[in-house]
């Protein structure tokens, strides 16, 4: 058995420093894997580096692979968890016949469209279609007028959601602060607009101001210090506090919502903030009777409890489309329907898709994060499904100026992703530039332009005419030949954070109502039964282990299996490894590297936020020949293995957080505990050794001095000093 790169040599540190420069900029550097939203999205350079790493031997140069024109010609890999794709789009730049299968039909749709080959001209006459067909309308409905009568266009309204005061039945808005546009940058930038708690008014102020005067009313106040707080409100004619959420469940549907700014764009490009006027009233009166007179189909499916829906129906929702306003439905069936009118193809499909990513732009659970980076908050920002107080809506179709709108998204997302797709590039760190910036290495890989094949027509060969087979279900029953797959490289889902069918079920809503023919499906929810992902760590390592035992069945002898994981608690660790051991493999290896965004919303506000991903390395538990460990000795060659690579990253100049040395340590003594024995024997001793473990990380991160000015280079190699001792 020849050990490869990936299990013993992999210069996981080299391409994290790649993968931290991709990390920042990801739908430039990876677009195909961007055309649509999906969750927990892994970054390309990563996996690439992954399936050279799995496939060239230890002793081979993995970096200079890397940035050749490698070809795995003769490599069959299988994603049984693809999401949006990264895996199978990596595998097929190589050369790889790449299969892949998500039991969620919004991935499938989403990596069909991103992998497809897609014709740029005919795609441009049908957006040029939209655009006669609807476009001006869409353009209409975000107009306003000034003073002397003459249009100009609205980019955003802002709209804060209100609930009647359970004493008084006074109107309360939820205003946490009455500032509502600011710069990113505000020391550079220090104006802010702020929205008067008398009148109507809107005016500019400085961003350190702690009392403001209105200059229309002269009311003085706290922009800062708005009627809601955290989880309860004032009123402010009675005084009465109350618990915004036992308001909203008790009100028989959703907040109400009052539009109180808009943001317009000038003839000379100029953009002003300004007060809501009785013609914009009127405007969306209008929309409101116009919607019910057309009386198009509305995504009126039910939203169905559950871990990442709850919040909203404590809120009052009950179907997908109350999250949108009266002038967000008029726009948004009427593109739909649009799309659906065109002539089928290829192209059809890829202007479905990118409606349906516009919808997490375009509804009333999006927000402002204001100027001097992308205007929209999107709203899944937050993974989950957060109840918005200060909703943005945006121009549907958009200007030049515009931020999450059809007409800009069409040349960021789809256009970037052909440009892409027919001259892909790979990311270097350009050693000429201080600041670790990339550069783009081309000529490297094969371009990404293929007629989708459904997994069952795979027969067990490699097919030069067709490289990419996709399919849509459980991937616990695969439609693949025994011992037809090399590797297998895949990013599971997590069992207890983001329940994907949960939150897919938004755009499945409108796919299903509008794109039927299109998408081939009229299912009204993507949630299975057999989906992996639950919150009880059993349930999740079985249905985990059901799909790893089908890709067992599917790997040749000598293939790997590889996953990328990361968990902060222990039972993550455990069902994980529960499910590898009993489905007959043993981990051999395990290499981290660097997770998704750095500056992802769940990550920036997370105590101690994990930055690293492991590859746990996995081969079928006969070809693991190894000699058994005790615990003790298992434990100390995780913590020899563990230090050595928290050295490595030091090296590079890479922090870690303690939930990092915890990834890469857990992994380690997993690793450690796989030799040798059998895997009941694992199930039975890990907990303990692993309990232990990390309760030694957090009792040195404990009594490290608070007023210590060591870097985290010295805290981390320290603390896995400390611990070997």
């Amino acid at each position: 058995m020849t050990l490869k790169s990936i299990e013993n040599g992999f210069p996981f540190e080299c391409f994290t420093e790649v993968a931290e420069i991709e990390s920042f900029r990801r739908e430039i550097y990876r677009p195909p894997y961007y055309v649509h939203k999906w969750w927990a999205r892994r970054l390309g350079s990563v996996f690439r580096a992954a399936l050279i790493g799995a496939c060239l031997p230890e002793d081979e140069d993995i970096v200079a692979a890397f940035y050749s024109p490698t070809r795995l010609d003769e490599t069959v890999v299988l994603d049984p968890f693809m999401g949006s794709g990264t895996t199978i789009g990596e595998a097929a730049k190589l050369g790889c016949t790449a299969i892949g299968q998500d039991i969620n039909p919004v991935a499938y749709r989403a990596v069909r469209v991103a992998l497809a080959k897609l014709d740029p001209s005919r795609l441009q006459k049908c957006y040029e279609r939209l655009e006669r067909e609807t476009g001006a309308f869409l353009r209409s409905l975000y107009k306003t007028t000034t003073p002397e009568g003459k249009h100009r266009d609205v980019l955003y309204y802002f709209w804060v959601k209100t609930l009647p005061c359970p004493s008084c039945e006074e109107t309360v808005d939820l205003f946490s602060s009455y500032v509502f546009a600011r710069h990113a940058y505000p020391a550079r930038h220090p104006s802010v607009h702020v929205h008067c708690d008398s009148c109507p008014a809107v005016f500019p102020s400085h961003y350190k101001a702690e009392l403001v005067q209105c200059p229309e009313c002269s009311s003085t106040f706290d922009p800062s210090s708005g009627p809601a707080r955290r989880t309860k409100a004032e009123c402010r004619s009675c005084g009465d506090n109350f618990r915004i959420a036992e308001v909203a469940s008790g009100s028989g549907g959703p907040p109400s919502h009052r539009m109180y700014a808009k943001l317009v764009l000038n003839p000379n490009g100029e953009k002003t903030y300004e007060s809501i006027t009785e013609h914009d009233l009127r405007s969306y009166d209008r929309c409101t009777a116009e919607l019910e007179r057309r009386d198009p189909p509305l995504p009126q499916i039910q939203i169905a409890p559950g871990h990442n829906t709850n919040q909203i129906l404590k809120y009052g929702y009950s179907s997908w489309d109350q999250l949108f306003n009266k002038r967000q439905l008029l726009g948004l069936t009427d593109l739909a329907s649009s799309i659906a009118d065109l002539p089928s193809g290829p192209e059809r499909e890829a202007l479905a898709c990118l409606f349906s990513g516009v919808l997490e732009f375009n509804n009333m659970f999006a927000s402002y994060k204001g100027e001097g980076t992308g205007a929209v908050r999107h709203m899944f920002s937050h993974h989950i499904l957060k109840p918005e107080r200060t909703p943005l809506e945006a121009n549907i179709w958009g200007t030049p100026k515009s931020s999450g709108a059809f007409s800009t998204l069409f040349k960021s997302r789809l256009l970037r992703a052909i440009n892409y797709a027919s001259n892909p590039f790979e990311i270097a760190v350009d050693t000429s530039d201080s600041g670790g910036r990339g550069k783009k290495v081309r000529n490297l890989s094969m371009p990404l332009n293929f007629e989708i094949r459904e997994v069952e027509e795979f027969q067990g060969a490699c097919n030069r005419e067709s490289s990419v087979y996709l399919s849509c279900g459980s991937s616990a029953q695969l439609d693949l030949p025994d011992d037809s797959v090399d590797i297998v490289l895949t990013d599971p889902p997590f069992f207890d954070n983001v329940h994907y069918s949960e939150l897919a079920d938004f755009f499945n809503a409108w796919q299903s109502t509008f794109f039927d023919d299109i998408f081939d499906s009229n299912a009204r929810t993507t949630r299975k039964t057999a989906e992996v992902q639950d919150i009880n760590p059993s349930e999740f390592a079985r249905k985990l282990g059901d799909v790893f035992s089908e890709c067992n069945r599917v790997l040749k002898s000598e293939g790997l299996l590889v996953f990328s994981y990361h968990h902060s608690r222990d039972d993550g660790w455990l069902s994980v490894a529960d499910a590898v051991l009993g489905s007959g493999f043993s981990v051999v290896a395990a290499q981290p590297v660097k997770s998704e965004m750095s500056v992802a919303t769940p990550k920036s506000q997370a105590k101690e936020p994990i930055d690293i991903d492991v590859f746990l390395v996995c081969r079928p538990r006969q070809q693991d020949s190894r000699e058994r460990f005790s615990t003790r000795e298992a434990i100390e060659v995780a913590i020899d293995q563990a230090r050595a690579k928290v050295g490595r990253f030091n090296n590079v100049g890479k922090i870690l957080s303690r939930g990092d040395t915890k990834v890469i340590l857990a992994s380690e003594l997993i690793v450690a505990m796989s030799a040798g024995r059998e895997a009941s024997q694992i199930v039975n001793d890990l907990p303990q050794a692993l309990q232990e473990v990390l309760n030694a990380i957090d009792r040195l991160h404990e009594r490290q001095s608070d007023d210590s000015q060591r870097g985290q280079h010295a805290l981390n190699t320290e603390q896995l000093s400390l611990l070997g001792t």
